[in-house]
């Protein structure tokens, strides 16, 4: 069966481009080519999470489905085989999504996407499929009508996520596409967390990754001590992570490493305190906004806009270069960094090996 979310050529290609990474860094240079490409292909959204501000945001103008077609087949004439993230915004407020992801399944592109799953029809659920799409993370934050609604921000979006995940559960089966829920750890559901493993194992739900709450937008580093979602009891959210390390050496459903999971102990506990580790976002990350802005940080000046460059031509040039200086010795707060566990390569190529 066709692996839609690697391929061995993919493989490859991140084996040489992660092998030059360390002294792409070591340099301030583009040596290596970027291994983790998202698309923000819209910031508009649907519902009002607490836990996010992108909703809020203004209405930028967004790319056309031939723009960002173009965008995919030029990527891959210069990254070679790669796979890209789309994500919002809620995703599905474009109705062109399966059609520009076919467009990437037809030149060899694999893809994912994140979604909230609520506009997600029997038939939105059949053009996903049929797409050719690798991977889709649908976001849950409670095993609780109550709780997922009252973090989402508007009353009966349970019931729709749920429904939207059973149309790709019914619409995927034997296709290879894989369907995880994605969670975001928090004050009001962290003691669903738990039983939310076990509902994904019952519904034979591909796995389940788990995100600490975080600024999306926000750099303040007191923001944590202004939302209602963060902690106030460190010894319960340590009890119920530790069982989340004990569920993941039983269970294969839950996607975090164990020591991920360490990370976010020390991280819930010290939120403020900027990255301890290199931040190697300059090297391995190519983030594209809705309007053609070329990033590796968001929250870095853009490198140039599609509409008057290319990826290629920026990728090292002298602005990315001074900009991966600023990064080395970057003083924006980015708590998420204070968690990220990336895998050496020999894991990585272990990983691949096992798994496919």
């Amino acid at each position: 069966m066709h692996k839609r979310n690697k391929s061995l050529s993919w493989a490859v290609n991140q084996f040489k481009n992660r092998s030059l990474q360390g002294l792409s860094y070591k340099l301030d240079r583009g040596i290596s080519k970027p291994t983790r490409v998202i698309f923000c292909m819209t910031l508009r959204c649907n519902i009002k999470c607490q836990q996010c501000a992108i909703w809020r945001l203004p209405y930028e103008e967004e790319l056309t489905t031939e723009q960002w077609k173009k965008v995919i087949y030029d990527l891959r004439k210069w990254l070679g085989p790669y796979r890209v993230q789309l994500a919002g915004g809620e995703i599905f407020v474009r109705k062109d999504i399966p059609e520009i992801i076919k467009f990437a399944t037809d030149n060899d592109v694999l893809t994912g996407l994140v979604s909230n799953g609520t506009m997600i029809t029997k038939k939105l659920a059949d053009d996903i499929v049929k797409s050719g799409l690798g991977y889709i993370h649908i976001s849950v934050d409670g095993i609780k009508a109550e709780t997922h609604d009252h973090i989402r921000g508007i009353p009966g979006l349970h019931k729709k996520t749920t429904a939207g995940i059973d149309y790709l559960l019914d619409a995927a089966k034997g296709s290879g596409m894989s369907i995880c829920v994605a969670t975001v750890i928090m004050k009001p559901n962290m003691h669903e967390l738990v039983d939310l493993v076990n509902w994904v194992e019952k519904k034979g739900i591909n796995g389940i990754i788990f995100n600490p709450l975080g600024p999306t937008i926000d750099s303040d580093p007191d923001w944590y001590k202004k939302t209602p979602l963060f902690f106030d009891d460190l010894k319960e959210i340590n009890r119920i992570l530790d069982q989340l390390i004990e569920l993941k050496r039983k269970s294969g459903k839950i996607l975090n490493p164990p020591e991920q999971f360490e990370e976010m102990k020390k991280y819930f506990e010290k939120p403020q305190l900027l990255m301890r580790d290199k931040c190697m976002v300059g090297i391995t990350n190519l983030s594209i906004t809705c309007n053609g802005d070329i990033h590796t940080c968001f929250k870095m000046p853009p490198l140039g806009n599609l509409k008057e460059t290319t990826v290629e031509a920026v990728w090292d040039s002298e602005k990315a270069r001074d900009l991966r200086k600023k990064i080395k010795n970057c003083t924006i707060h980015c708590s998420p960094g204070n968690f990220v566990y990336r895998r050496n390569l020999l894991s990585e190529v272990l990983r691949y090996i096992k798994y496919g």
